[in-house]
């Protein structure tokens, strides 16, 4: 029963240079990001790494995809109906 317990991750005090005090793990694996807090807190400053920027990146990314497949689904729907009607009104009238 103590194998499936989940262990918390070591925090290390940290500091930048002479500015303020922070904290961060020791080991960041990219499988759990997010940090969970036991009580509120209040994040002053928040600093994204490199990968966490590409992730963000690539988000925003589909939904120019989404706009493009719905023009081009709209453009799509429009020749059908142009077919449906053009075609039966040619061919009747080449007869």
């Amino acid at each position: 029963m103590m194998e499936n317990l989940i262990s918390e991750p070591q925090w290390i005090l940290d500091r930048k240079g002479s500015g303020p005090l922070f904290w961060r793990r020791t080991s960041i694996s990219r499988k759990n990001q997010r940090v969970k807090f036991r009580h509120d807190v209040e994040v002053l400053e928040f600093c994204r790494s490199e990968h966490e920027m590409e992730t963000f990146l690539q988000q925003q990314q589909p939904e120019e995809q989404e706009e493009s497949n719905t023009i081009s689904m709209g453009m799509t729907a429009i020749v059908c109906l142009m077919v449906t009607v053009l075609l039966p009104w040619y061919l009747i009238g080449v007869e």
